[in-house]
């Protein structure tokens, strides 16, 4: 016995080590292995932080933990994240881990996220699973490895989103946490589940049907897998304060189960007024548990038929209020006599059979009564609209009905007396006649004021409706210190409104002092600070369905750190794109014209393409007001003056300035007859390189400076800058958005600088405008300077120096003559000699003149001795003919 127990301690010791060690020492190996063949199995991309495995806390069976594990799509996909969990784990059958079938009976996921999206066309993000095309029937279903002995599922704080582009539905269900049980290996099972999220939305075709409200659920399902059909055997939901059973059945048919049949119908027979109430985000309160309410209240639901594709269930929404009233507890008024009746239905079939039917939405607020109604039918083909509204609201009021945040005031009356009747097509064809359209929707004296935004007031807005347009008499709102008045005009309103037809409009706009800076993001009006990578994700986007002609006067401009002032002009929005035509203004010190586009037709890429003009504008209010002059033009802090610029460019907006300007496209010229240069470090350099103090600060008069812009780089063309005194520099070259310089050009010295033997210097410039580096082509400066040292001595003599002489002296004077061409070559040697001695004695302790003086003397000298070697020659050549003529006189 003491042998068999010893036998089983030390078994007993090593299962424990080896499920101890075995996670610690195959972990990376299990790790590969688990995404191997989920990335074999799935078309997706599946990615693990950090992988673990457990063989205690549920022994026999084995926990897979992971860590930030996400499953992204590819292809059409690719962008769309599946799934995203910081932590989730799965209870698996130990020994199936042996086998080719792995059996999973429990999924947990911790803060996960998953986003499911059916394209208009009807493909599904989440349709991943690979199939083997060899494969068919029951061979290709059951090809996967993995057996679902599902019991139960936990979330925890997760996040779902399904989108269907096909139908234009959206359902958000954020924070939610709970448990689903059942044998969902079992053909037949009850599925119980506890559920509770934080915010639920609905929309259809953009509308919220639910915003943001509260929910939860406490169900027993009975479901058949056999036939997928789910009937609910207990039901209880609750929607904020709402509290209903649903009862019914609905089944999932089809290939890919994307039709679904129901008979669900919702009771909600204890419904009170503060139930429905609670579904108004707004009034869903901290304190809404202790609202004072009365009246009675109804809600009727159900949906019943086949949904498939564009074929809609029948289905039908009741809720009414009958002499309501509400009243916070820490408030002295309530609101009074609210009835609402609202019936949402459709008899099936296509959603043109929808019915929107609110016939009675009315309440009384302070004493003002106000009531409306709205009718649609056929709403997706051609909605034929009936509406009215009449009453007053005074805003001063709701501070005493409604718990406004602290530091909120809001004042001003709201009357309204509006009736429409048309039909879309009606507009559409521009039939006027068959629209109703009267009446008049006025804001006095509003004013609202909060703790985290400046004050709005609204002195005057009036919207009067015709038949054929919206007729705009007058606005005028304050926003903090800016102002803003408008008159005018909107077309097509009603259509803008119910089908998001193009908005047509004509306006007039005023202004004494408008901050662009107050609204919009500091990165995208330039004014964010030293971090060049920061997102102009916030750029302004104009809707496509816009489409205004604007007439602007306004006094001051403030955008970025640049002061704008009496700007006129006109400008169109049509499309997506911001078009100026010839927009004068005041800015920088002088004066500006604009003409070009700001476009946003594609949202992802907006871009820019201007034509500026400007006029005396300030180098220094340049410099300090326009960034991208910071990082392409340096040189503009240390110009004082004024310049003029003619300006075409055109770019994409990118995720920094430093992007945008990377891709900036553009040409252009700069003149100016009144700057002065100083303390530029390349022209402190330069001056050093030559000597001399006289480059340190200069003021070149009639500059014409034309440039190009591309790939990050100005690219100026050959131009001059008079130095003065007679000096001239000469360059070419372009300056990168790094700061980075290249420019290669001459400078001229000035008279007090130039000599016979030095006067014009070939320079390049590199290095950037900070630390500048200058360099001086000595050769060429050499050559330049012996070629006109020599050509001055040599003067206008005959190449071989003798024709004269030997002319004179004739044929019979030879020996003559070669004593005089030797005579004259030692001469001129000597001479050379001379003039290359004086040169450097000249130059003094000027390094670079002495350089280019013992360079242009040593040419002179090998010069002077190749001319006297010539001479030599060109006499020996005489002698011979004089000799050949001798003896053929004798012949």
């Amino acid at each position: 016995m003491k042998k068999v127990l010893t036998i089983i301690g030390i078994v007993l010791v090593v299962i424990i080590i080896a499920m101890i060690s075995i996670p610690l020492l195959f972990k990376d190996k299990i790790k590969t292995a688990v995404l191997n063949v989920a990335n074999e199995q799935l078309n997706a991309k599946v990615d693990i932080k950090d992988f673990g495995l457990n063989l205690f806390s549920n022994f026999p069976n084995a926990t897979l933990s992971l860590e930030d594990a996400s499953i992204t799509g590819i292809g059409d996909f690719e962008k769309d994240t599946l799934i995203q969990a910081k932590s989730g784990s799965v209870t698996i059958d130990l020994m199936s881990l042996f086998g080719n079938n792995y059996n999973i009976s429990r999924i947990n996921l911790d803060r996960a996220s998953v986003y499911a999206k059916v394209l208009a066309d009807g493909r599904t993000n989440y349709d991943i699973m690979k199939t083997d095309s060899t494969a068919t029937g029951t061979e290709a279903e059951n090809s996967t490895p993995f057996n679902l002995n599902l019991k139960k599922i936990t979330v925890n704080d997760c996040n779902i989103v399904y989108q269907n582009d096909s139908t234009k539905m959206k359902l958000v269900l954020n924070k939610w946490s709970g448990e689903i049980s059942g044998d969902f290996s079992a053909s037949e099972t009850t599925i119980k589940t506890t559920s509770e999220i934080s915010e639920i939305s609905f929309y259809m075709d953009g509308i919220p049907y639910l915003n943001k409200v509260k929910g939860n659920a406490d169900a027993t399902i009975n479901a058949n897998f056999d036939n997928m059909k789910f009937t609910f055997d207990k039901s209880e939901i609750r929607i904020n304060e709402l509290k209903a059973s649903i009862d019914g059945w609905f089944t999932m048919q089809g290939k890919n189960y994307e039709d679904m049949d129901f008979d669900l119908k919702l009771n909600a027979p204890d419904t009170q007024f503060k139930d429905i109430l609670s579904l108004v985000p707004a009034m869903y309160t901290a304190d809404f548990k202790d609202v004072k309410t009365s009246g009675t209240a109804t809600l009727d639901a159900y949906i019943k038929g086949l949904w498939q594709g564009e074929n809609y269930p029948a289905f039908d929404v009741k809720i009414g209020v009958n002499n309501a009233m509400f009243q916070y507890p820490s408030l002295p008024k309530s609101v009074n006599e609210i009835n609402v009746a609202v019936d949402i239905n459709s008899k099936g079939g296509s959603l043109d059979n929808m019915i929107i039917d609110i016939s009675k939405f009315s309440f009384n607020l302070g004493g003002n009564p106000f009531s409306g109604n709205l009718n649609i039918t056929t709403p997706m083909s051609d909605p034929n609209l009936k509406a009215h509204a009449n009453g007053t609201i005074n805003l001063g009021m709701i501070k005493e009905v409604y718990p406004l945040e602290k530091g909120t005031e809001l004042n001003g009356i709201i009357t309204a007396n509006i009736n429409l009747a048309t039909r879309m097509s009606a507009i559409e064809k521009e039939q006027y006649e068959n629209v109703s359209a009267t009446g008049k929707l006025e804001l006095n004296n509003m004013a609202y004021k909060a703790t985290d935004m400046p004050e709005v007031l609204i002195n005057n807005a009036s919207l009067e409706f015709t038949p054929r347009y919206v007729n705009l008499p007058s606005l005028e709102v304050k926003i903090g210190k800016n102002d803003i008045s408008a008159n005018g005009r909107l077309e097509n309103f009603i259509a803008y409104a119910l089908k998001d037809q193009t908005l047509k409009g004509q306006l007039n706009i005023k202004s004494n002092y408008l901050n662009a800076n107050d609204f919009i993001s500091s990165e995208t009006s330039g004014t964010a600070a030293s971090d060049t990578t920061s997102a102009t994700s916030e750029d302004i986007i104009i809707p496509k369905n816009i489409d205004f002609t604007l007439s602007a006067v306004l006094n001051q401009i403030v955008y970025g750190k640049m002061n704008i002032t009496n700007m006129a002009g006109n400008m169109t929005i049509r499309n997506g794109i911001l078009t100026l035509n010839n927009v004068g203004a005041n800015a920088l010190g002088g004066s500006a014209k604009v003409s070009g586009s700001y476009n946003t037709s594609d949202p992802k890429t907006p871009k820019v393409d201007f034509d500026i003009a400007l006029s005396k504008v300030s180098f220094a209010e340049t410099f300090k007001s326009v960034e991208s002059i910071q990082k392409f033009a340096p040189i503009f802090e240390s110009l004082i003056g004024t310049y003029s610029m003619n300006l075409k460019f055109n770019t994409s907006l990118g995720q920094s300035i430093m992007q945008t300007l990377a891709g900036l496209t553009g040409s252009g010229a700069l003149q100016t007859s009144d700057v002065k240069v100083e303390n530029v470090a390349a022209l402190t350099a330069l001056s050093s390189a030559l000597k001399t103090d006289a480059l340190k600060s200069i003021s070149p008069k009639d500059l014409n400076l034309p440039f190009n812009i591309d790939n990050g780089q100005i690219i100026t063309k050959p131009f001059n800058i008079n130095i003065g005194n007679g000096g001239m520099m000469k360059l070419e070259g372009s300056t990168g958005l790094d700061q980075s310089i290249n420019y290669k050009g001459t400078v001229t010295l000035p008279k007090s600088l130039a000599n016979n033997y030095i006067n014009n210097v070939p320079i390049t410039i590199g290095g950037t405008f900070s630390s500048p580096k200058i360099g001086v082509d000595t050769k060429a400066l050499v050559t330049d300077a012996a070629s006109s040292i020599v050509s001055g001595l040599l003067g206008g003599k005959n190449s071989d120096g003798t024709a004269t002489s030997l002319s004179d002296e004739k044929a019979k004077q030879i020996e003559k003559i070669r004593a005089e061409a030797d005579n004259t070559a030692k001469k001129l040697v000597e001479e050379a000699q001379k003039q290359s001695d004086n040169l450097v004695a000249k130059a003094g302790s000027n390094a670079l003149a002495k350089v280019a003086a013992k360079a242009a003397g040593k040419k002179l000298v090998d010069e002077a001795e190749k001319q006297a070697q010539n001479l030599r020659n060109k006499a020996e050549e005489q002698i011979k003919k004089i000799e050949g003529e001798t003896a053929a006189a004798t012949e």
